[in-house]
Formats: C-alpha cells, sequence, structure tokens
C-alpha cells in the first residue's frame, strides 16, 4: 500500500481474456471512491465482450456503500455490453451478496481461474 493509514489496495492487471481489478482491505465508505476510480478506468478501457473481472478474495469487509458500488458497476458493464465477474470464496463478502440476494445477480466464482475460464 502507498499509504500506510489506508484500508483498501486496488491493483489493475490486463489479462489476455480480461481485465483484472484486484482489491486487498475494507470496502466501506471511506475506500469505495478508489474502488470506484479503478473500476471506472477498467470499464473504459475494455472491449466487448471482454469482461472485467473483480477479484475480491483478499476483502476483509464489505458495507453497504461497497455494495451499492458493485450494483452500480453492474449496471454500467452491462450499458456497455461487459460483463462484471467477482471473485470470492469467504465470508466477508459472500455472507453479505448472499443476505442482499445479490448473490443472484452477480456471476460470482470461488477462483480467478474460473472467472477467467467462463464462456462469454
Amino acid at each position: 500500500m502507498t499509504d500506510p493509514h489506508s484500508t483498501l489496495e486496488v491493483v489493475r492487471e490486463d489479462e489476455e481474456h480480461a481485465v483484472v481489478v484486484r482489491v486487498l482491505g475494507e470496502l466501506d465508505m471511506a475506500t469505495t471512491p478508489l474502488l470506484a476510480q479503478r473500476l471506472y478506468e477498467a470499464e473504459s478501457t475494455v472491449v466487448p465482450p471482454t469482461p472485467v473481472v473483480l477479484d475480491l478474495g483478499r476483502v476483509r469487509f464489505i458495507g453497504s456503500t461497497g455494495l451499492a458500488l458493485l450494483i452500480e458497476h453492474h449496471r454500467r458493464c452491462a450499458e456497455l455490453g461487459i460483463e462484471l465477474r467477482l471473485v470470492a470464496d469467504h465470508n466477508a463478502v459472500l455472507k453479505p451478496l448472499h443476505l442482499t440476494s445479490l448473490d443472484t445477480i452477480f456471476t460470482v466464482v470461488p477462483t480467478m481461474r474460473q472467472a477467467l475460464d467462463i464462456e462469454g
């Protein structure tokens, strides 16, 4: 992390068949603007049908503003003709998605390999 007081790190990687945004830390009201900026950047450079893969495997907490951000970018990606895929394999992310029924809206897979192998 560049800022020792930050609770979020976001890294973008261009894979062969996807743009991957990796997230480490906590998604709350203070940190979602950073992720929003990185997602807008990723979405603006991707060429359909290439997906944006959001790796939440190292997210320790996701609050309501984080969930709202996911919904906003799910809609934006749909408008752009691209898919937003989530990678998550632990309860810090899966439980809030399940409790809000967002797990029925998103493509959620437990591994990056699965996210990259999904046929569009």
